[in-house]
């Protein structure tokens, strides 16, 4: 692709052009805002981050690595290719797109926000478009699955490069569709921005990520922008109570679900067991028995959010149902772990890590069981710290017994993060801490009894405990608990063998 061609994609963002008309006639052999990616040929794309400010290095990127020009947002040597715009990653979004020339109107594309079950949402969407015979991509938290390609990424949303490279790929190996989650930072950092959606879904908004965003308001309008991303023909799905929120925007099509009458898709008689949800959802299509084999109530509403999307774009509502019941849920999301009912207890591992996750996942366990309920959580650090203290007036107020511990300390003093998380801890609750992870999760375990679910919350599928950006120690928080659990069903049986 010209370079010409791909400079006129963002020229509206252009405060000041040094690039020679001949060089402009060259072609670019791709477009990177990674130094360590860069091939000869290259227009590279130059930020200053929290870390590391790639305007420093153009120089060397321009003699050593053959890139012919470069976007930058400050001035820089002027004997460079560069053009200056005043947004880089503006400029970025529209780059990736042009360059990978829109895969995206090539394809289904769903895209799901909220503060907690946008991982559920988009993973069940990639199980039931590949049931139906479909072959398409995933992007999330827990995995990226890129035409089989499966990896782990650090960010939620990838950058717009990243995800337009990857629509393209799924483009050419024959994919017809692309799930994502939507996180409120890709919002906010233009990740996203020209990414158009056939299906735009919220789940719900409570705090969150309050160490990024300003107020909650930046938040809840974050989210929110994902409403402006679809298609002519898109279809917005939202939980009946922020209709009113995103009412202000110009919508192809608005639909919603809840409980009440007035929701398009109507949830009611839900049923949680062990062996999973079922519920009644009432639509235009008429009233379906729904089972899922994923455990809560909350569940019914990440479920609904993704059939009403997939029935308002025409698919067979009794075909998709029935594929609903054969999705066994994502890793790290109330994810019990069979082995410790030879233990006569429940032991559940949960990503939940804000105030209303917590809340609604001891609820899901209170309702499942008449013994105690013993929760394991702790605090991430580099995060919104306000929340600290409302995880423990949560945990303290529903548990049994709550029990607070290390989660990600990412540089921050375990300590100092355990202290601001006790500030809530409420009066005359049976509260212990244990700093080291393990410990807690095994205390957690021995103190279980018949009957008794254990909660271990907080970090899901994460496979390290991450201390400083080069300290991490692999910590899978179910197969720590597996491994406990083995030890303690191994003991008993030494025991009863010695009788």
């Amino acid at each position: 692709m010209k370079l010409r061609h791909l400079l006129e994609a963002i020229q509206k963002f252009v405060v000041f052009d040094n690039i020679p008309e001949e060089l402009k006639d060259k072609d670019v052999t791709g477009v990177f805002n990674n130094s360590r990616k860069v091939i000869p040929g290259s227009l590279f794309i130059c930020r200053k981050g929290t870390k590391f400010d790639s305007h420093t290095i153009v120089d060397t990127l321009y003699k050593e690595s053959g890139v012919i020009a470069f976007v930058t947002e400050r001035e820089i040597n002027n004997n460079l290719p560069y053009v200056q715009v005043y947004d880089s990653r503006l400029a970025e979004a529209y780059l990736a797109a042009e360059f990978y020339e829109h895969p995206y109107k090539k394809l289904i594309t769903f895209g799901v926000t909220g503060t907690n079950g946008k991982t559920t949402c988009a993973h069940l969407f990639h199980h039931l478009m590949q049931q139906l015979g479909l072959t398409g991509s995933l992007s999330g938290t827990v995995m990226n699955d890129i035409m089989g390609d499966k990896f782990y990424i650090h960010n939620t949303t990838p950058d717009a490069l990243t995800i337009m490279e990857n629509m393209a790929k799924t483009v050419k190996s024959g994919g017809s569709y692309y799930s994502m989650e939507v996180s409120s930072h890709s919002l906010d950092q233009a990740r996203v921005e020209t990414i158009r959606f056939d299906i735009a879904g919220l789940t719900n908004i409570t705090r969150d990520h309050l160490d990024y965003h300003p107020t909650f308001e930046h938040y809840v309008n974050s989210k929110l922008h994902l409403f402006d991303l679809l298609k002519k023909d898109g279809i917005a799905v939202v939980h009946e109570d922020y209709a009113p929120l995103v009412s202000s925007k110009k919508l192809p099509k608005l639909v919603t679900f809840g409980t009440s009458e007035s929701a398009i898709y109507r949830i009611s008689d839900i049923s949680t067991t062990w062996n999973g949800t079922t519920f009644t959802l009432t639509s235009p299509y008429g009233t379906k028995k729904v089972y899922t084999q994923m455990i809560g109530d909350y569940n019914a509403f990440n479920v609904t959010l993704v059939i009403a999307g997939l029935f308002e774009l025409g698919y067979e509502p009794d075909e998709i149902i029935s594929y609903v019941s054969t999705f066994r849920g994502v890793d790290g999301r109330f994810e019990p772990i069979p082995e410790a009912r030879k233990l006569g207890i429940e032991v559940i591992i949960d990503f939940a890590h804000s105030p209303d996750a917590l809340e609604k996942v001891i609820l899901a366990a209170r309702r499942l069981t008449k013994g105690r309920i013993i929760v394991v959580y702790g605090a991430g650090g580099q995060a919104d710290r306000g929340k600290r203290p409302m995880m423990a007036e949560v945990v303290t107020k529903l548990a049994d017994i709550a029990i607070l511990t290390t989660d990600d300390p990412r540089g921050e003093d375990p300590e100092e993060i355990i202290k601001e998380v006790e500030k809530g801890v409420q009066p005359n609750s049976l509260s212990l801490t244990v700093l080291d992870r393990r410990e807690a999760i095994d205390t957690a375990i021995t103190l279980a009894t018949k009957g008794d679910v254990v909660l271990i919350t907080g970090r899901g599928h994460e496979p390290y405990q991450i201390f400083t950006e080069t300290l991490k120690i692999p910590f899978k928080d179910r197969d720590v608990a597996l491994d406990i659990i083995l030890s303690k069903i191994n003991k008993n049986h030494s025991r009863d063998v010695d009788k």
